[in-house]
C-alpha cells in the first residue's frame, strides 16, 4: 500500500492505482489531475510512492492552465485532420488566445465552423489525449520528421534528458506543461473569427481590445524582420556570441519608441498632465524618468510625480475579505487629495507635496511647497493613473495616457506560449529580493492577489490610453535566469509554493544563461536588475 499525506489527513491506497480511479472511488468530480510531491500529474499517473497529496481541481490556477493547454491541442488536431492546417498560436487576447494558420492565409468562416464542430464532437466523443515519454533525441528527430524545426531546435537546446510527446487523433504534439486526459474535460470554449486568425478561450465573450492587438501585431513583425520569434532564436544569438548586439538592438528600440512618444507629446501644445499607468513590474518609474528626459531635450520642463505618495496612511486603507490590506484598491489612493493637489499645480498654486514611507505607512510632509510654471509638464505614474476618478478634475484636453507593460510576442514555439504575466513576475522576483528583502516564495504568495487588482482596476482602462508602450525585450529572461534560478533552487519540494517555483524554473530552463552584466545601467531591465542610473 501507498501512503499519501494530504493537507489534514492522510490515506492509504493500493500501489499503482490511477489518480482517475482513486477520484472515481472517493466519488469526486472536477478533478483534472494531482501534486505529488511537488509534481504536476494527469488522471491517468500511477501513483507508485508515498508523498505529499493534493488534487487538482479544474477551475483552480493550475486546472484552468491545463485545460487551456488541451483546448489549444482539440484546435491545433482538428484543423490538420479537417484542413492539414498548421497554426501558431501568436498570442493572448482579452482572456483568450489569437491563433492564425503558419502560412498567413486567411481562415474562413466556414473552416471555422467546420473546426468547432470537430472540436465539440471530440469534446462529446471524450476523445483521447495520450502523453508517452521518450528520450530526448527521439522527440527532436519525430518533430524534425513532421516539420516542427521550430519544436526540435529549442528541444535540443534543453538541458533535460527526456521529452514528453502528446497524441490526439493521430495528431502529435509537445506542450509545456501536463494537459487533461481526454477531450471530454473541456465542458466549454468559445472560437470566433478574429482578423486573420480566431480568438479561442475557455471564456465565453471576447472584448474587442484593437489597441492592444495593434502593439501585439507590430512586435510579432518586427520580431518577423529580425529573426527573433522563438525562445530558440533568442539561444542561438546568445550561443553565437552576439548578446551584446541583441541587446543593443532592444535597446535601440525602446529609445526611438520613448523619443516618438516625447515627440507627440511636444506637437500636443495644450498638454500638460502625462498620466502613467501600467501593471506590476511593467517598467513604469524607469519609463516616466527616460521620457522626462526626451521632453527635456524638446525644450520641456518635466515634473515626475509617483502616485505611490498619495496612499492613505496604511490603517485608512481597504482591506480584503481575509483581513489583509487590499494594496492594489483604488480606495488606498487619496483620491481627494490627489485631485485636488493636481488641480492647484495646474492653476499654478503653491502646493506641499507628500512622500509615503512605505515602512511606516504614513504620508510625510517634508519639503517646502512647489509652483508649476508655464513651461513645465507633470508625469505622474502609477498603477491606477488611466483610472478616470483619478484625474477627474484635469480637461481632456490638458493630459495624455500612456498604458505600459511588458507584452512580448516571443513564444516557445509555434504552439506554446510565454504569458505575458510571467514576465512580469519573473522581473517583480528578482527586484523584491533584490531592494524589499522578500524571497522568491513570498513574492509567488502575494502574486494573485496582484493579478487580482490588475484584473479589476488596470485592464479595464487600458484601451483608454491614447498611447501603448511596450517594455518587454527579446533577452531579458536569459539574463535575468543566471540571476533568478540560484533563488529558485533554494525553495524546498515541501513549500506551499514549490509547484509555481518549479514552473518559473521550467519556463526558464528553455532559455540559455545571459550575462547581466551586458546590460546597460540606462535600461528599464536594470530597474528590477540593479544598478540602474534612475535608482
Amino acid at each position: 500500500m501507498i501512503t499519501l499525506k494530504l493537507s489534514n489527513s492522510t490515506m492509504s491506497v493500493p500501489e499503482r492505482i490511477t489518480v482517475s480511479q482513486l477520484a472515481q472511488q472517493m466519488n469526486l468530480k472536477n478533478v483534472v489531475g494531482c501534486i505529488l510531491d511537488g509534481k504536476v500529474h494527469d488522471l491517468n499517473y500511477q501513483i507508485k510512492k508515498d508523498g505529499s497529496f493534493e488534487w487538482i481541481i479544474e477551475d483552480s490556477p493550475i486546472g484552468l492552465l491545463m485545460k487551456e493547454r488541451t483546448l489549444v491541442f482539440l484546435f491545433i488536431t482538428a484543423a490538420k485532420r479537417l484542413f492539414n492546417m498548421d497554426v501558431r498560436v501568436r498570442h493572448t487576447l482579452a482572456s483568450g488566445l489569437y491563433i492564425t494558420p503558419v502560412d498567413n492565409c486567411v481562415i474562413t468562416n466556414s473552416q471555422i465552423s467546420m473546426i468547432q464542430d470537430k472540436m465539440n464532437q471530440m469534446i462529446l466523443d471524450c476523445t483521447p489525449i495520450s502523453r508517452r515519454v521518450v528520450l530526448k533525441e527521439e522527440a527532436i528527430k519525430r518533430f524534425d520528421q513532421l516539420g516542427r524545426k521550430d519544436l526540435a531546435r529549442l528541444l535540443s537546446q534543453r538541458t533535460s534528458l527526456t521529452s514528453s510527446i502528446y497524441t490526439c487523433e493521430g495528431v502529435e504534439d509537445y506542450f509545456y506543461g501536463v494537459m487533461a486526459t481526454h477531450a471530454g474535460m473541456i465542458k466549454k470554449f468559445t472560437l470566433l473569427p478574429y482578423q486573420n486568425g480566431v480568438w479561442l478561450s475557455l471564456k465565453d465573450e471576447l472584448v474587442d481590445q484593437p489597441k492592444l492587438f495593434s502593439v501585439f501585431e507590430r512586435f510579432e513583425a518586427r520580431g518577423l524582420q529580425i529573426g527573433i520569434t522563438n525562445a530558440s532564436d533568442v539561444n542561438d544569438i546568445i550561443a553565437q556570441g552576439k548578446l551584446d548586439e541583441l541587446i543593443q538592438l532592444n535597446e535601440q528600440r525602446v529609445d526611438q519608441d520613448l523619443s516618438d512618444i516625447a515627440q507627440k507629446i511636444h506637437q500636443k501644445k495644450n498638454v500638460k498632465v502625462i498620466l502613467i499607468a501600467g501593471p506590476s513590474s511593467a517598467g513604469k518609474t524607469t519609463s516616466s524618468k527616460r521620457l522626462a528626459e526626451k521632453l527635456t531635450e524638446l525644450g520641456h520642463h518635466p515634473m515626475t510625480l509617483s502616485m505611490d505618495d498619495f496612499f492613505k496612511n496604511r490603517v485608512d486603507s481597504p482591506r480584503l475579505p481575509d483581513g489583509s490590506y487590499d494594496y492594489e484598491n483604488i480606495e488606498c489612493l487619496d483620491l481627494n487629495l490627489f485631485n485636488n493637489t493636481m488641480k492647484a499645480l495646474l492653476n499654478h498654486e503653491a502646493v506641499k507635496m507628500p512622500i509615503y514611507e512605505f515602512s511606516k505607512g504614513e504620508k510625510i510632509w517634508p519639503h517646502p511647497p512647489v509652483t508649476l510654471s508655464e513651461d513645465d509638464i507633470l508625469i505622474i505614474e502609477g498603477i491606477h493613473a488611466l483610472n478616470p476618478r483619478s484625474s477627474e478634475l484635469i480637461s481632456e484636453n490638458q493630459k495624455i495616457k500612456i498604458y505600459i507593460n511588458a507584452l512580448t510576442h516571443l513564444n516557445f514555439d509555434e504552439h506554446n506560449r510565454i504569458p505575458t504575466s510571467d514576465y512580469r513576475l519573473i522581473r517583480r522576483m528578482i527586484r523584491d529580493h533584490q531592494f524589499r528583502g522578500r524571497d522568491v516564495a513570498t513574492t509567488i504568495e502575494g502574486w494573485h492577489k496582484v493579478r487580482d487588482g490588475e484584473d479589476m482596476y488596470i485592464y479595464p482602462y487600458q484601451e483608454e490610453a491614447d498611447i501603448i508602450f511596450n517594455t518587454s525585450m527579446d533577452y531579458e529572461l536569459s539574463v535575468i535566469k543566471s540571476r533568478l534560478m540560484p533563488l529558485l533552487n533554494q525553495v524546498s519540494i515541501d513549500h506551499p509554493q514549490y509547484i509555481e517555483v518549479n514552473r518559473i524554473r521550467k519556463l526558464l530552463d528553455y532559455f540559455v544563461d545571459g550575462d547581466p552584466n551586458l546590460v546597460p545601467a540606462y535600461s528599464i531591465l536594470k530597474e528590477f536588475l540593479g544598478g540602474s542610473i534612475y535608482q
